[in-house]
């Protein structure tokens, strides 16, 4: 599987996300989801921390914060036709690459997803209203982190 050398901003890969709701009860997440990576940034020596939101079809319930993905934009993805949701009350933060990062076709139909844990980005305008949602989420306190491999 091609891991591109620095994380792709703007981009869904297949991750083993691990939810908030498990994080008290394991380390790993159950099942490979689609997740949009947001932010990287390098630390001391050659590490490379990658920051990811995780994409379900669960719709939010009670207090939590996420954004409905586009029927049109799934398709693009070549996810499922279910109804999915970007969550942005959620981060997970991991040395990239992790070994949490799974081959895209797990989960997408389109052709470049083969032999890559990148299944495709997102449209700029889009990315920039999810980050404009996550970064709400923080200021209002909302925001939880898991840290796995770092």
């Amino acid at each position: 599987m091609k891991i591109p050398p620095v994380p792709p901003i703007g981009h869904v890969v297949a991750y083993e996300y691990l939810w908030a709701s498990q994080a008290g009860e394991r380390e790993d997440g159950r099942k490979t989801y689609p997740a949009a990576l947001v932010l990287a940034r390098r630390l001391d020596g050659d590490v490379m921390l990658a920051y990811a939101i995780g994409i379900s079809h669960k719709a939010p319930t009670g207090t939590e914060r996420a954004v409905e993905v586009p029927r049109k934009l799934a398709r693009h993805l070549g996810l499922d036709g279910n109804p999915c949701w970007i969550y942005t009350d959620q981060l997970n933060v991991f040395a990239w690459p992790g070994p949490d990062l799974r081959p895209a076709e797990y989960l997408s139909t389109r052709p470049d997803a083969k032999n890559s844990c990148v299944i495709g980005p997102l449209p700029s305008d889009w990315f920039r209203m999810v980050i404009d949602h996550l970064a709400e989420s923080r200021r209002l306190g909302l925001l939880a982190t898991q840290k796995r491999t770092v």
